[in-house]
């Protein structure tokens, strides 16, 4: 087997400090750090950490790989094999599609998806987890979804509520309230995960783009947009009793 970690922070542009700390790998570069854990051996060439090793039968090599602010002590060791112990029933698929008052039958995959969007923490729901995939290809149409749209957030918080996740909806409708918070005049279109305002849309001229569809955008500025069908969506799954 031969791996190779090639990392590399602020959408490709920035090369980390990547060092040893024990029998650890960290690179490190501004506000963040990503340090690699494994049994093999590595070693680094071309500003690429590489490792090369045999599995027999019977044997397992894991490598990880685990995000810390670079300000911070080292994270604790991963668990590789925790994930394969634990029961299939008990991991997000499982307990999503336990809760449901849906009938039997309906797609799972799609309150899975809808689940998946959610960032926890705060309970925003992002639109798409994704950035600069082109309309289609070639196109200059590759613009950043990695925001909450209130209109896109407001259907995904009504299907939920016919399918009995008022927990998620309770979240999202508290994540509303911060960003909203009280200058209701000022109601954008979207916000960050955390209810941000400020969403200025940059273009990364040094990344070709997927299928060489440039320009490569993140950021959106449509959130300085006016579009009045928003206080209508937002108010639909609000009269919903959650």
């Amino acid at each position: 087997m031969r791996s190779a970690l090639r990392m590399r922070f602020s959408y490709g542009r920035i090369v980390p400090w990547v060092h040893k700390v024990g029998d650890r790998t960290v690179a490190v570069a501004e506000p963040d750090s990503v340090w690699l854990d494994t049994t093999a051996e590595t070693h680094g060439e071309d500003l690429t950490t590489y490792s090369e090793f045999t599995v027999g039968p019977g044997e397992r090599v894991a490598l990880t790989i685990s995000w810390q602010p670079s300000h911070k002590d080292q994270p604790a060791l991963p668990d590789p094999e925790g994930p394969w112990r634990r029961p299939p029933t008990s991991g997000a698929s499982g307990s999503t599609t336990a809760r449901t008052t849906a009938p039997t039958g309906r797609p799972w995959s799609a309150l899975i998806t809808l689940k998946a969007l959610t960032y926890a923490p705060t309970g925003g729901i992002v639109a798409a987890p994704t950035t600069s995939l082109p309309e289609e290809i070639g196109g200059v149409r590759n613009w950043d979804y990695r925001y909450t749209w209130l209109r896109d957030a407001a259907i995904t918080l009504s299907s939920m509520l016919r399918t009995g996740y008022r927990e998620e909806a309770r979240a999202w409708r508290d994540w509303l309230l911060r960003a909203v918070a009280g200058d209701p005049e000022n109601l954008q279109i979207m916000y960050g995960i955390a209810g941000e305002r400020e969403l200025g849309e940059a273009e990364l001229d040094w990344l070709p783009g997927y299928e060489n569809s440039g320009p490569v955008r993140v950021g959106n500025g449509a959130a300085n947009q006016l579009q009045l069908d928003v206080y209508g969506e937002v108010t639909e799954p609000c009269t919903w009793r959650t």
